[in-house]
């Protein structure tokens, strides 16, 4: 199975690798297609990601999906990250991973949505903290809906 060039090139240098003391968010996933295992940590102020990092015990692509993901959050609002339609906030947010990396194999497409479960994960642990519960309900949503994005791999 051959990798895209940038797979492999965050692969052997991940960016964002690591732990943040006392996040504001903490997402956790064991992808429910290959078992690898992602946590994002996430410093949010005034409603802005000032920083992501993550660890992941995973594939190439696992890994690759969390460097380049946490890399295009940082500095962003999490409001302009979760603006759209469901299905358009899903889209994007797995964009941001695929349009980076490249073409993936069929059998790798469960790599990148994991990286956005975390990412929901630790959102609504966020969120939940506030008490803010619309938005909580939201994105309760998006990560029941970010599911069918794991079948891509089943599909030929």
């Amino acid at each position: 199975m051959q990798l895209p060039d940038m797979v492999i090139e965050h692969f052997l240098n991940p960016q964002n690798v690591g732990v943040i003391e006392h996040p504001e968010g903490i997402g956790s996933i064991v992808n429910p297609i290959c078992g690898d295992i992602t946590e994002l940590y996430l410093r949010i102020k005034d409603g802005v990601v000032e920083d992501a990092k993550f660890k992941s015990l995973g594939c190439a692509v696992t890994i690759a999906s969390a460097s380049v993901f946490t890399g295009k959050i940082k500095g962003r609002e999490i409001s302009a990250l979760l603006c759209g339609s469901d299905d358009e906030i899903i889209n994007e947010l797995v964009d941001l991973v695929e349009s980076e990396l490249g073409e993936l194999p069929q059998p790798k497409l469960h790599c990148p949505p994991a990286t956005i479960q975390a990412f929901l994960e630790a959102i609504l642990g966020y969120y939940e903290k506030q008490m803010e519960t619309q938005i909580t309900s939201r994105v309760g949503e998006l990560i029941r809906l970010l599911a069918r994005y794991y079948e891509r791999t089943k599909k030929a």
